[in-house]
């Protein structure tokens, strides 16, 4: 028994021996590091019993090109296979290890204080198997062996961890797939990180993103057969989270334009409090998701380090930001790359100026060199969805109290809110609506206080936005507060000088239009009242104030400024009356409106119609020197062409009018009639108006008009472009026909009388035609007169009879009113004296036939002419001048004589008639005269011879003083007294 207890102590003795001597000599580890790809190091053992043995400074390896794994432990219990070492295998019954030095797998590797424990496991080169692995750190550590880079510190992890048997290398020597098929784990882990590390291998096929900051990581992973499990999660909340966008690394790969061609458009920066987090929400769905708050967003030039933001003044502040992205939870080592991802943020934005470049890549085909300008600031919201290197979808809003907007030399200003939306990768949608708002052009301000929206649709590719792009203006409730800001826009399209000014007044607006990087159309209405416009003729200035309505229609506008049509346009102005007048109210349609501008001048054609009150607006074209001049109002048809800043043929307008006034010399005359005017010719121009039924009357004649019938107006020119230069009337021929004029009462004609004569008409009615020609300043004419039972007064004898009076003239001179007229004559018929002694001298007439005459058409006439005379008899005109022979019927008997011929020269000036040098003869009579009426009385002498007898009679004061010592001789010294006396006076 002793034997046997003494034999077992030595046995036991010997095998402890052994033990330590195989545990602590090189001999044991260099045998099982010849087991092929594995490398096995301790520095110093123990053993308990047989096959388990405690060791410290363990170090595990398997070195392989696949798979590279090693164990570091500072204090390990471990328990071998010896039959797996006589079989050429590592086979671990257990391993217990603590303070672990290191943990690697692959190119990763955990270092701290904890434990780690295997069960059954097996290692070769060909075959791994770990039934069972459990790792409990703390205060651990992750680094990357290639640069000792720390990925995670203070790590606190707690692994249960499996992997099925499995052939670790293909026969081409590569890690065999399958192998996280084989594994399964469940982990528990807190720890501090860095983003950058942690993420960006996850994140690294997104060139345009990346993430900084450091934070505490949680996890929660459960792995079953290289599955994450549902509820699985990867958290890291950081104070300072980072996330950067490289808007160049967003283009397209064949965009390489830029709005600033120096300068690459930089980073976008967003840094605050975050969380990002790795999670598996369901069996199907791994998703990481980023989550900021109190963000700031800066812009950051594009070589600078990610991880190593400069900060700059932000141009988002107080914002929320959130990312998001998504892939299939495939196997771990099937994870796909992530092909789209989600960013947003709300926050308050302080420059509206970083929206420039987006719009502007989206409006470059659509507006010039200088783009798009913004400021502003509000508050903002916007997402959008990327790919790898593009964003496909995105969605902006903008509300901001201050925002304004400048292109094309259009700034405008207000209240309102922006929103964009990148519908998907190629179009872009975005909308501008402000609320009292101001718009100014050039500095012009067209409105004010406006509801103003401006929407664009365009494709992102600038090939395709030259086409496609598509936008829309439109503006409610605005202000023009001066119209005279239009000016400038109409002046194109006017002659040069316009004859149309707008100066001022205050308009509503309204309209919408559509706009393309080739054309515009749209519409617009433009009201208010006390407008106020010059209408510049030749010589003067026409003012007018009028309350108007402008409804605009643009069909097409091409933005070159080639090509403009506004058919359908309608303006409508009612001009400001006196209280009790009635308004005027005129309305133009423009039926056709094409306008073409080339380099030389605008052209285009028209088409005209409405009605219209104020005619006066041809007067511009109408020659000032004939008096001529046009008012009333009608409904209008026009139609024509124009190029080069004129008319050209054939160009037509025409008036239907009631009523229609024309003025031409010193008439008047009103009715309704028709009014056109046409271009039938390169320099051949007329305008006819015609009146079948009218009143004519002198300017400023306060009288009854008379009536008549048949006018008929036209002037012409064979000047045009000359005329339109110079407004020279010598290029202008006006005819003027009044063929039947009714004259009810005479006595209207008295104003040509000389006053104080001792003329005056009563009465009777008459009839006048006239026929006028105006060449230039020259004129000429026929004017003609008659009259039955026609009433006239001479001194104190009333005559009544037949009158017919035509005045012939020609070589007028139209500034001066001055005219030959030869050939006219005055014709008296039927005339009897009127008078209680029973003696009217019935049927007596007298015909005076004017030469050499020179006609002032005034009020009253001045004409001087020589005048030949034929007379029935010499009676009437004795008992007209002669007391004596009306109240002597043997005087008057003896002193008529038939037949009277005679002459004289006629003096009709403002204050008197004048007869000289009068010669009347027939039969045995013969008649020298010098007379003058003047200041309601006759003066003058006379010289009568009846056969043998001679008479002298002097008339002072009508009264009579007869002459009868030599009268020839008397008469003969009188007429030279008088003539002396005449020639002193001038």
């Amino acid at each position: 028994m002793a034997l046997a207890t003494f034999t077992a102590l030595g046995l036991v003795a010997l095998w402890l021996g052994g033990t330590y001597w195989l545990l602590n000599s090189q001999w044991l580890p260099e045998r099982l590091s010849q087991l092929e790809g594995i490398d096995i190091q301790w520095e110093q053992g123990r053993s308990r019993h047989p096959g388990r043995w405690e060791v410290e400074g363990l170090i595990i390896t398997r070195e392989d090109e696949a798979l590279n794994l090693q164990i570091q432990a500072e204090r390990a219990s471990l328990t071998l296979s010896l039959l797996a070492l006589l079989r050429g295998e590592l086979q671990i019954i257990a391993l217990d290890a603590d303070g672990i030095r290191r943990l690697r797998i692959g190119d990763q590797a955990i270092q701290g204080d904890g434990r780690f424990s295997l069960r059954d496991t097996t290692l070769n080169r060909d075959t791994l198997a770990i039934p069972q692995a459990r790792l409990q750190l703390e205060n651990g550590q992750i680094i990357r062996n290639k640069d000792n880079a720390v990925l995670a510190r203070d790590i606190v992890i707690d692994a249960n961890t499996q992997l099925d048997a499995i052939t670790l290398t293909t026969t081409q020597g590569e890690l065999n797939p399958e192998v996280i098929a084989a594994l399964s784990a469940n982990i528990q882990l807190s720890a501090h990180a860095d983003a950058w590390d942690v993420f960006m291998p996850y994140l690294a096929p997104l060139p345009w993103l990346a993430v900084d900051g450091r934070g505490e990581l949680n996890a929660t992973l459960d792995i079953v057969n290289g599955y994450l499990q549902a509820d699985s999660q990867l958290t890291l909340a950081a104070p300072a989270l980072g996330v950067r966008i490289d808007e160049a690394a967003l283009r397209r790969q064949d965009d390489t334009r830029w709005i600033r061609p120096d300068a690459q458009p930089p980073s976008h920066q967003a840094r605050g409090d975050g969380i990002i987090t790795l999670k598996v929400p369901d069996t199907n769905t791994l998703t990481l998701e980023a989550a900021l708050k109190g963000v700031s967003i800066n812009e950051a030039p594009r070589d600078t380090d990610s991880s190593d933001f400069p900060l700059s003044a932000p141009y988002v502040d107080s914002a929320t930001l959130t990312f998001a992205t998504a892939v299939d939870n495939t196997r771990l080592d099937q994870v796909s790359v992530p092909e789209q991802a989600q960013l947003a943020f709300n926050g308050q934005v302080t420059r509206l100026d970083m929206l420039e470049r987006p719009l502007n890549n989206a409006l470059e085909e659509l507006l010039d060199d200088d783009g798009l300008t913004l400021s502003g600031n509000g508050l903002i919201s916007a997402s959008g969805l990327f790919s790898v290197d593009q964003l496909q979808s995105a969605q902006l809003e903008v509300t901001a109290n201050a925002l304004q907007a400048t292109a094309l030399d259009v700034t405008t200003g207000g209240q309102g809110r922006l929103t964009a939306q990148l519908a998907d990768a190629d179009t872009l949608n975005a909308r501008l609506i402000l609320s009292d708002a101001n718009l100014t052009h050039q500095a012009r301000p067209l409105l004010q206080g406006a509801e103003l929206t401006f929407d664009l649709d365009s494709p992102i590719d600038p090939e395709r936005a030259r086409q496609d792009a598509r936008a829309t203006l439109s503006f409610a409730e605005a202000r023009l507060p001066d119209i005279a800001a239009l000016q400038a826009y109409l002046a194109p399209y006017l002659p040069s000088p316009a004859p149309l000014t707008l100066v001022s007044g205050q308009a509503q607006s309204q309209g919408s239009f559509n706009l393309t990087p080739q054309r515009l159309d749209g519409s617009a209405s433009l009201s208010g009242s006390a407008w106020v416009t010059d209408w510049q003729s030749a010589t003067q200035n026409h003012r007018m104030t009028s309350q108007m309505q402008l409804d605009l229609q643009v069909n097409d506008a091409q933005l070159d400024g080639s090509r403009l049509d506004i058919g359908g346009t309608r303006l409508r102005w009612l001009l400001a009356n006196a209280a009790q007048q009635p308004s005027l109210e005129s309305l133009l349609v423009l039926r056709e409106g094409r306008f073409y501008q080339t380099e030389d001048a605008p052209s285009g054609r028209f088409a005209l119609e409405g009605s219209v009150q104020q005619l006066g607006f041809l007067n511009t074209f109408l020659p000032d020197a004939h008096g001529l001049s046009l008012s009333g109002g009608g409904q209008l048809v026009a139609e024509g062409e124009f190029a080069d800043d004129r008319l050209i043929a054939p160009s037509r307008l025409r008036v239907d009018a009631s009523p229609l006034e024309v003025q031409f010399l010193d008439y008047q005359a009103n009715g309704r009639g028709e009014l056109t005017a046409q271009l039938s010719g390169p320099e051949d121009a007329q305008l006819t108006l015609s009146i079948p039924s009218f009143r004519l009357k002198g300017q400023g004649d306060s009288r009854a008009s008379l009536e008549g019938r048949h006018l008929a107006l036209t002037t012409t020119t064979q000047a045009v472009s000359r005329l339109m230069e110079s407004q020279d009337p010598r290029h202008v021929t006006t005819r003027i026909s009044l063929p039947i004029i009714s004259v009810p009462d005479l006595s209207r004609y008295n104003s040509y009388l000389p006053d104080g004569a001792g003329i005056a008409l009563h009465g009777g009615e008459a009839s006048l035609n006239s026929e006028m020609v105006l060449k230039g300043l020259d004129g000429m004419g026929d004017i003609s007169l008659r009259a039955f039972g026609a009433e006239l007064t001479l001194l104190d004898q009333r005559l009544k009879g037949d009158l017919t009076l035509n005045f012939k003239l020609t070589e007028g001179d139209l500034e001066q009113m001055r005219f030959s007229a030869d050939d006219s004559f005055l014709r008296l018929e039927n005339v009897r004296r009127l008078s209680g002694d029973g003696h009217q001298d019935a049927g007596w007439w007298a015909e005076l036939g004017l030469e050499d005459a020179t006609l002032v058409w005034q009020t009253p006439l001045t004409l001087e002419a020589d005048v030949d005379l034929s007379l029935r008899d010499s009676g009437l005109l004795a008992r007209l001048f002669l007391a004596r022979a009306r109240d002597n019927d043997w005087l008057g008997r003896l002193l008529s004589v038939r037949d009277i011929q005679g002459r004289t020269h006629l003096s009709l000036a403002r204050q008197q008639l004048a007869l000289s040098g009068l010669t009347l003869s027939g039969g045995p009579l013969t008649l020298l005269a010098e007379l003058t009426l003047a200041d309601s009385t006759a003066n003058g002498a006379l010289y009568a011879q009846l056969g043998q007898l001679g008479l002298g009679i002097e008339l002072i004061d009508r009264e009579p003083t007869l002459k009868v010592l030599q009268p020839q001789r008397w008469f003969e010294q009188w007429r030279q007294t008088h003539q002396a006396a005449q020639s002193l006076s001038r």
